[in-house]
């Protein structure tokens, strides 16, 4: 086996790691909670913490990559995540955990924005599309292997030993990438040459967290709440400071002119529309699956993962056909196929069945395959070199804002039309025992959801054509 094959498994472990990482959080935050005797709404902030941290560090760490090399900060980033993995694994506090999850975030930031643009030097600019597509694969495998293993060792052991396994897994995985990644892939200046900016960095930090902040504020206490209106502001200025900052400094930390390019600015709007509109039934059919449809979380877990791993296959494909025919035709393809897994799932009811459910949710998990390598080859192509490393980071924190505002979006509007129906405008309450017409209002409100999501992903076919299909050169 050859050496850029074995540094692509270095990565894909890692790359693997970081998602069997999130989804573990994700399941054991009830076991987290009865260790702690601390209440759901406090324990949440141990994968919130770590979500919002990954966003606000994502995009200045992967700008720091483009000038001191995408290897370092990518084998530096895995190793430092992974050991404070391991440290978390010996909390004694919820309070300490928390904390420790927004430092693991911050490493898991570096790695999230380097690993795309190191598996394309890997490969080389003419197998863009085959090397984003294999990408993806991984991500679909763990996405669906991820939350069999972290129930497997929640069931049988403690959450704590998911810690100590995912963060030995990661070491392993970091001293793999720094002996097989070769340096030459990846672009290096002279310390004397060094700049960044780090008051971009700081503005963009504040900005992106107070919009994930109203997203989830937003969903919980309403959109119209001072306290939603007053963060929404600050990020909104925030962000104007921001642009104002970037156009105005001589070495910024991402070249705002970048969107000039209309491949770039459509690819990226539409990888912004497509997250959005696809965030909605992976957050709601969770819980029409277990509280609706009655299917236990095991039985959940196989539906969605065999999702992913349809999401795994169509993305390998995908990128290969699209280094031959170019990206335009699989996006729009992507958005298509999407919007028809949503069509599907309108038509749920309180009496379907796991039959229904599962061709909506395969269709969205097959799009994300097709939309992924394609999608991500027109923008990084539509780029010089030297801007991967930042552009793969804001590839990744467009996605996490995209699914924070979908999920967002979409909860309001469930919860609009549960209060128009006469119930509680909550979906944290629902449970087995919730009396039965409360639960068809929520159907009911999920349906708008799904219908508004297929809005959303038409608006993103028209963004993608306004584009144009130009060629990307290889």
């Amino acid at each position: 086996m050859n050496r850029p094959i074995l540094a692509f498994l270095a990565i894909s472990i890692g790359v693997f790691c970081m998602v069997v990482d999130q989804s573990g959080v994700m399941l054991a935050l009830p076991s987290i909670s009865r260790f702690f005797s601390s209440d759901l709404s406090t324990t949440q902030w141990v994968l919130i913490g770590y979500v919002l941290s990954i966003s606000a560090s994502l995009l200045p760490m992967s700008r720091l990559s483009d000038l001191v090399g995408h290897k370092k900060i990518y084998v530096w980033g895995l190793f430092s995540v992974a050991l404070i993995t391991c440290f978390a694994g010996f909390s004694n506090s919820i309070a300490l955990l928390i904390f420790l999850s927004l430092i693991r975030g911050v490493g898991a930031g570096m790695t999230q924005g380097t690993s795309m643009a190191l598996v394309l030097s890997i490969f080389g600019p003419s197998q863009g599309g085959k090397a984003l597509g294999l990408y993806i694969s991984v991500v679909g495998i763990g996405s669906a292997v991820g939350p069999l293993i972290a129930g497997f060792i929640l069931n049988n052991y403690t959450w704590r030993f998911m810690f100590f396994i995912i963060g030995g897994l990661g070491i392993i995985s970091s001293m793999a990438a720094s002996w097989l990644v070769s340096s030459n892939h990846v672009s290096t200046i002279k310390l004397k040459e060094f700049k960044f900016d780090w008051m971009g960095a700081v503005f963009f930090a504040v900005g992106i967290g107070a919009l994930l902040q109203t997203a989830t504020w937003g969903s919980k206490i309403g959109f119209m709440h001072p306290v939603t209106i007053s963060i929404l502001c600050l990020s909104i200025i925030t962000f104007a400071i921001f642009i104002y900052w970037e156009m105005s400094v001589i070495d910024p930390m991402i070249e705002l002119r970048l969107f000039r390019n209309r491949l770039f600015a459509s690819g990226i709007s539409a990888h912004f529309l497509f997250f959005v509109g696809t965030a909605t039934p992976f957050f709601f059919m969770p819980f029409f699956l277990q509280i609706v449809a009655g299917y236990s979380p095991q039985e959940i877990g196989f539906i969605m993962g065999a999702g992913s791993l349809s999401m795994s296959i169509t993305g390998s494909v995908s990128g290969y056909l699209s280094d031959k025919f170019g990206p335009f035709i699989f996006s729009v393809a992507a958005f298509v196929v999407v919007a028809v897994g949503l069509f599907v799932l309108t038509n749920l009811n309180m009496a379907a069945t796991w039959k229904l459910a599962i061709i909506g949710m395969m269709c969205s998990s097959v799009a994300t395959g097709i939309f992924f390598g394609p999608n991500n080859k027109q923008i990084l192509g539509a780029v010089p070199s030297n801007f991967h490393g930042v552009i793969s980071g804001f590839i990744h924190t467009t996605r996490n804002s995209g699914n924070a505002i979908g999920i967002s979006i979409g909860t309001a509007i469930a919860t609009s039309v549960m209060a128009y129906m006469g119930y509680e405008p909550t979906i944290s309450d629902l449970s087995n025992d919730t009396a039965a017409s409360v639960l068809s209002a929520f159907v009911r409100g999920m349906k708008f959801v799904f219908f508004g999501g297929i809005g959303v992903l038409i608006l993103g076919i028209f963004v993608l054509i306004l584009g144009g299909r130009n060629k990307i050169k290889n």
